[in-house]
């Protein structure tokens, strides 16, 4: 069982099964929605998929559509703004973030789409400084 939660608590969902690999999409959408670089997505066939707690806290909003049907959409808490899975009435799959996850989904990355619209500032696999916890006071951002 894999398990998944909003940044509140508010709404909880489990997952029973297996899900897809993750795909990091870069598309300017999935940059403004996120308010990231990238979208993690994955998605879970619908019949293994299970709301627990406060799909009443559920806001949808659907993009203007670009090309072709269905639109874009996103679904998040309306408490704490977090992305929530996206339920489609009659799809095979729900969509949601890699991020939404509590348990580790046991699957890794597999491909990358929308490249070109990859932000500059990205890191592009020079070494970084890493932390298993915050970093230093020194070293944190002064405000």
């Amino acid at each position: 069982m894999i398990r998944g939660s909003c940044l509140c608590g508010g709404i909880r969902f489990e997952i029973e099964g297996s899900v897809t690999p993750i795909q990091i999409c870069y598309a300017k959408r999935c940059q403004k929605t996120t308010g990231s670089g990238f979208a993690p997505e994955l998605a879970v066939r619908s019949d293994r998929f299970r709301w627990l707690e406060g799909e009443d806290l559920i806001t949808r909003y659907d993009a203007p559509i670009l090309r072709e049907p269905p639109a874009l959409r996103r679904c998040f808490c309306r408490v704490c703004g977090s992305h929530v899975p996206v339920v489609r009435e009659g799809a095979r799959f729900v969509v949601l973030m890699a991020g939404i996850l509590d348990d580790d989904p046991e699957t890794r990355p597999f491909r990358e789409i929308f490249t070109a619209q990859a932000p500059s500032w990205l890191p592009g696999g020079e070494e970084l400084q890493r932390y298993e916890d915050r970093p230093p006071a020194e070293e944190r951002l002064k405000l």
